[in-house]
């Protein structure tokens, strides 16, 4: 079975897939091996031999796959799978040795840590030993817009 070279792939699947999501103007993609989940060639999971795509299992653990360019004529087995297991620092390690260290797309490890971060925090706060991270909104000024000292307007 021949493979298709990435760009005519990307021609393909960049406006019809199924994991295309659209929202507020946005187009987002779903598929594995897309770490920040929007809808470009150079994070395409599909459509690039080497991906990473760092995501939590049936058990929630996470796990870092890695796409296998020499197994891409048979999907099921084209991910190699390695469970992020020990501590923090020791998995940001491990994604880094895997990625920059190997020469493995290394333009993806600082997006492949921040993914990591943000799947770790979401697994703590899952089971209770860390609080959700807060966000903020509005403009900056609406939060705190305390104005003592300053004369009233009003007479």
């Amino acid at each position: 079975m021949t493979s298709l070279p990435a760009s005519q792939a990307w021609l393909y699947v960049r406006n019809n897939s199924s994991f295309l999501v659209k929202r507020n103007g946005v187009q987002f993609s779903r598929e594995p091996g897309n770490l920040t989940q929007l809808n470009t060639y150079k994070s395409s999971g599909l459509c690039n031999d080497k991906a990473i795509d760092i995501n939590l299992d049936e058990d929630g653990k996470i796990v870092m796959a890695l796409k296998a360019p020499k197994r891409a004529t048979k999907p099921s087995k084209s991910l190699n799978k390695t469970p992020l297991r020990k501590n923090f620092r020791r998995s940001a390690k491990a994604i880094q040795s895997q990625t920059a260290g190997k020469f493995y797309r290394g333009d993806l490890t600082g997006k492949a840590l921040a993914r990591y971060a943000a799947l770790h925090r979401f697994t703590k706060v899952q089971q209770g030993l860390a609080k959700k991270a807060k966000t903020k909104t509005g403009r900056r000024g609406a939060v705190g817009d305390d104005d003592e000292g300053m004369p009233s307007l009003t007479a």
